[in-house]
């Protein structure tokens, strides 16, 4: 009777571990693949193994050259085995994956041993149900197989941090139980133990990590969310070309809990259907990933026709019930550069649709964009950090006294080549990052300064408006951090008029009228800044305790292009009048519009008739020059 129970257990493992691997889809991960070969070589040295035993148990039929050949045979692969998984172990840990010279040190290691274990003699011990190998042939083996498999333990002590904190603990007891069945084999030769230890160790891994279960989503069956971000990063690591199909669906469906479940699992079946890598990303949100093929854009070609016929599927009813869906098509992967700007793209544009539209094509429009807006953000950051946000000045003219008596504060940033970064451009990039509330704090710090260092009220500046973003009026301590900023700096709260503009977005209104109404107990003043843009302006000027209500460049513009427009401004501008309130018209650029505003009873004007945004000192020098006429 043949020494190979402990050998055919290990085998039974790995072929059960098969079985699994091979029922369900894989979705390529390079720790998935690695794991997949080592299953492989382990499995091959254990059939090596127990082939070697065989040749030894049959001697008295078997050259002894071939006998040799295969307890070599399976001494190499157990040393490929113990390769194999210090490969595994620092699959996670990127700059080692990478570093060609390092793996190729590693191939080179292997070659030595394999050689080494190729050349030496190699004896054989053959005793009733005891048989094994032995020599320095053997010996090489236990020294390269025990090298590699301390390597790989070292490398979770090492590199512990870099890996996941399962993998970690998986690959300690993986390599602790081939260390001890190598270290029983040392001692007691007879004991086979080596490959059962091996396949035992694959067995806790397959449980903890490998287990493609794991990377599915629960409640749909395709992948997760997770997965996606793991795979689509590794494609970007690998340079790999993919195009995607991103389904959007609504954020909410209000329907039960299990009929949105079955509508789910319904829209699952039916992409999977595609043959293409499908995720759930984000929400109700699926995206599909077709990998290039050989063909030439091939992928492109099949994931374009498919994308024809998803929508056509998604205008019928899922359930019974029809849905409102959005489509992002990416044909080419390669306008983003990074799982980071791939889904910065995803996030921007999720939501841009209008209601006609349910395809955007993007393109490498999309992914510059995106690029233009990372820039941006660091050149926010590095402005702050800096001190090179400024703060110009836009002169506000009174009709009624002939003078300018006040100003709007208004951000700016110096580029590093001492240029001026336009408004345009960074205000909307902080207002989506909230970066705005620092951009605003900032200036007016810079206001409150500009006030008592320039004594603005002795040279007929009242007051200087000063906008406030919505994220700003949403914060608690809004009224707590003005009134600090103006104690220290010595302002009276009255020489400060707090513009907040018409949103449909601004979601905590108690918090904004609750600073409101701190802050004007303090004495500043409110304005209604871009009057006739939002959604609610004539409950605004109803709601709000403002002071003052600017009119919009837009607004004004109308006023003079559209006979409708100036009978709807003429009576809001009454209107406005009768309930006290003071009127400013934004955008004003040509004495003809200025005789016309003055016509309607405007209040104040502001715009480039006047003058444009000016700096601090050019500020002053205006209206030391214009106020004292």
């Amino acid at each position: 009777m043949m020494n190979i129970s402990v050998q055919l257990c290990g085998l039974v493992f790995d072929l059960v571990l098969v079985f699994f691997i091979v029922r369900h889809e894989g979705v390529g991960l390079y720790g998935e693949r690695i794991f997949k070969k080592c299953l492989f070589v382990y499995s091959c040295c254990i059939i090596l193994d127990i082939l070697s035993v065989i040749a030894i148990e049959n001697d008295e039929y078997i050259a002894p050259f071939v006998i040799a050949a295969a307890c070599k045979m399976y001494l190499i692969s157990l040393m490929a085995s113990a390769a194999y998984g210090f490969v595994y172990s620092y699959s996670d840990i990127e700059h080692l994956r990478d570093n060609s010279h390092f793996k190729y040190g590693i191939t080179g290691v292997a070659i030595i041993g394999a050689v080494l274990i190729a050349v030496l003699p190699v004896s054989y011990f053959h005793s009733g149900r005891t048989i094994y190998s032995y020599g320095p042939s053997a010996m090489a083996a236990f020294v390269f197989a025990p090298l590699f498999i301390i390597s790989s333990f070292l490398m979770t002590v090492f590199y512990g941090k870099q890996m996941n904190t399962h993998k970690r603990r998986a690959i300690r007891a993986w390599m602790i139980l081939e260390m001890t069945a190598a270290t029983l084999q040392f001692i007691f030769p007879q004991a086979l133990l080596v490959g059962f230890g091996s396949s035992l160790g694959l067995f806790i891994l397959y449980s903890e990590l490998e287990n493609p279960e794991a990377y599915l989503d629960k409640v749909t069956g395709c992948f997760s969310a997770e997965t996606f971000k793991m795979y689509v990063s590794q494609e970007y690591m690998e340079v790999k070309q993919f195009s995607s199909i991103i389904v959007c669906n609504s954020r909410e469906w209000k329907l039960g809990e299990e009929e949105e479940r079955r509508i789910l699992v319904e829209m699952t079946e039916y992409l999977h259907s595609f043959g293409s890598k499908l995720f759930r990303i984000h929400g109700n949100d699926f995206v599909l990933i077709y990998d290039k093929k050989e063909e030439h854009e091939m992928n492109e070609i099949e994931s374009a026709v498919n994308l024809d016929v998803i929508r056509q599927r998604f205008k019928e009813p899922w359930g019974g019930h029809f849905l409102t869906t959005k489509f992002l098509y990416i044909p080419d992967s390669h306008i983003a550069s990074s799982l980071d700007e791939y889904n910065d793209i995803y996030s921007r544009y999720r939501d841009t649709f209008t209601n006609a539209e349910d395809m955007k094509t993007l393109d490498d429009s999309a992914g510059q964009s995106i690029r233009e807006f990372r820039q941006m953000i660091l050149e926010i950051k590095d402005a702050l950090s800096t001190d090179r946000v400024e703060v110009f000045y836009q002169p506000i003219y009174s009709i009624a006294t002939d003078t300018f008596v006040s100003a709007e504060a208004l951000a700016r940033i110096r580029g590093e080549d001492g240029k001026l970064v336009m408004p345009g451009k960074f205000i909307p990039v902080a207002e989506e990052t909230g970066l705005i509330e620092q951009i605003g704090e900032r200036v007016f710090e810079r206001t409150c300064e500009c006030i008592k260092e320039h004594r603005l009220k002795e040279i007929g500046i009242e007051y200087v408006e000063v906008n406030l973003s919505v994220s700003q009026c949403e914060n608690p301590m809004l009224s707590t951090t003005y009134d600090e900023i103006m104690k220290s700096r010595g302002v009276t709260p009255s020489e400060v008029n707090l513009e907040i503009t018409e949103s449909s977005t601004l979601n905590q209104r108690n918090i904004l009228l609750e600073n409101m109404n701190k802050l004007m107990d303090l004495g500043c003043r409110f304005s209604l800044d871009d009057f006739g843009t939002g959604e609610s302006n004539l409950n605004y000027i109803m709601d709000m305790p403002v002071n003052i209500v600017k009119f919009d460049r837009s607004m004004v513009q109308e006023y003079f292009n559209n006979d409708k427009a100036k009978v709807v401004i003429t009576n809001t501008v009454n209107m406005i009048k009768q309930l006290g309130l003071k009127t400013v018209a934004e955008g004003v650029e040509t004495e003809e519009q200025v005789e016309g505003i003055k016509a309607l009873g405007i209040d104040y004007i502001q715009g480039f008739y006047y003058s444009k945004p000016l700096s601090t000192d050019d500020f002053i020098r205006f209206i030391n020059e214009k106020n004292s006429r």
